[in-house]
């Protein structure tokens, strides 16, 4: 099987992060599953504005202590029963990145102290 991605690492939480989502038509509660610093998988109880072009969002979160907002768009849509997961491509510059990958090296540190 062949993978799209080609992210340096991706950080998958044992248990989903809570996040608040906003996009042009309001705001969402949803739970990242996994992070990178170039992308977020995402799970919402209710569909978001999904279109094929990569609808734009900004993403707010507490990780590692820190609370971050990032703004990225929804680049897939998987629904399954009456969850949707989404794929958000984010655009930050090198220094959000950078800021980013230290942000999650905190959470994994945090956790595996736990």
């Amino acid at each position: 099987m062949r993978f799209r991605r080609q992210e340096p690492f991706r950080y998958q939480f044992g248990q989903p992060l809570p996040a608040e989502l906003t996009a042009a038509d309001g705001r969402y509660e949803v739970l990242v599953h996994d992070i990178s610093p170039h992308g977020l998988k995402v799970e919402a109880d209710r569909p978001l504005p999904f279109s094929g072009g990569g609808s734009w969002v900004d993403v707010s979160l507490v990780l590692g202590g820190a609370a971050l907002r990032v703004r990225g768009q929804l680049v897939w849509e998987k629904p399954f029963a009456r969850i949707h997961y989404y794929g958000i491509r984010l655009d930050v510059t090198k220094q959000e990145e950078e800021g980013l990958i230290e942000a999650i090296k905190r959470h994994v540190a945090e956790s595996r102290r736990r």
